[in-house]
């Protein structure tokens, strides 16, 4: 007996999960401090963070990341929920 398979490939896409917020947060990197603005859902707001700690400190330079809860949809799918 043998066994056999049928293997059928489908395109994906990656997009952010509807029901998932966008969350935004800073981190300056100066050797001598330690702040970093508290998560938020609002890049703007993180952004502003920012700039207050530089015109408080002079320090300029920041790691900013960016998350979101995303999920894997078969293209078609995705596809058939953009909107007309």
């Amino acid at each position: 007996m043998s066994v056999r398979s049928v293997m059928t490939y489908v395109n994906h896409v990656i997009k952010r999960h509807p029901d998932a917020e966008t969350t935004a947060t800073a981190r300056c990197v100066h050797p001598d401090c330690g702040w970093e603005a508290a998560p938020t859902s609002s890049a703007t707001e993180c952004a502003d963070w920012a700039m207050e700690h530089t015109g408080r400190t002079g320090h300029g330079i920041f790691v900013r990341t960016f998350s979101e809860v995303a999920v894997v949809v078969r293209a078609d799918a995705a596809e058939q929920e953009a909107p007309q």
